[in-house]
């Protein structure tokens, strides 16, 4: 099963990320908090939103080319922090 995970980054603030039940990371909230409730009331919001979720496919978009172009490389192999 699929479980959200809070936890402390390198700079003491509150983030959340979601594994796969094979322990894959497999989405990582984008913000950090300075108050667990911050972290908290993100993963809310992700449930919550993602239920009716559209699906918008950019991938022929020049906009899709132009994020990923101001992506850092290796960005998405960058690992987090384990959980203190």
């Amino acid at each position: 099963m699929a479980k959200f995970e809070i936890f402390k980054d390198v700079r003491g603030e509150y983030r959340w990320r979601l594994r796969s039940a094979n322990g894959q990371i497999f989405a990582i909230g984008g913000e950090g908090f300075k108050q667990k409730s911050g972290a908290e009331n993100g993963i809310a919001a992700v449930k919550r939103d993602a239920v009716a979720a559209e699906i918008t496919d950019l991938s022929d978009s020049p906009l899709a080319t132009t994020i990923s172009s101001k992506m850092e490389p290796g960005m998405a192999k960058k690992k987090l922090p384990p959980p203190m």
